[in-house]
């Protein structure tokens, strides 16, 4: 099959860049957990970097759930209203992709 005969589906999403929620022990503990699968470059066990980015998707209809609802609830609590803020919600389509990065971006002095 070619490529262009298949079905392609755009995303909707957004980044943001939170190095504070990296900080976060619930957040390091939710991160590094060996038995939740999650959509990121980090490798459990190891510290948090620069390429400890994650992806969680957030259900279209806004209702507050998605494959990763199980982060700290402050932190997927903000994720779901940035998205409410941001989009309509809908039943069906593709979830909301929302990657978390853990950037310094403190200019050089």
């Amino acid at each position: 099959m070619n490529l262009q005969d298949r079905e392609i589906s755009p995303l909707q999403g957004f980044t943001i860049n939170v190095p504070e929620w990296f900080e976060d022990q619930g957040f390091q503990e939710w991160l590094n957990d060996p038995e939740n699968p999650i959509f990121t470059w980090h490798r459990k066990g190891s510290a948090v970097s620069d390429w400890s980015d994650v992806v969680v998707c957030v259900d279209p209809s806004l209702n507050g759930e998605g494959s990763e609802s199980n982060l700290p609830e402050h932190i997927w609590g903000q994720i779901v209203e940035l998205c409410r803020a941001h989009f309509r919600p809908c039943s069906g389509g593709s979830h909301i992709h929302v990657r978390l990065t853990n950037l310094d971006l403190q200019e050089d002095e």
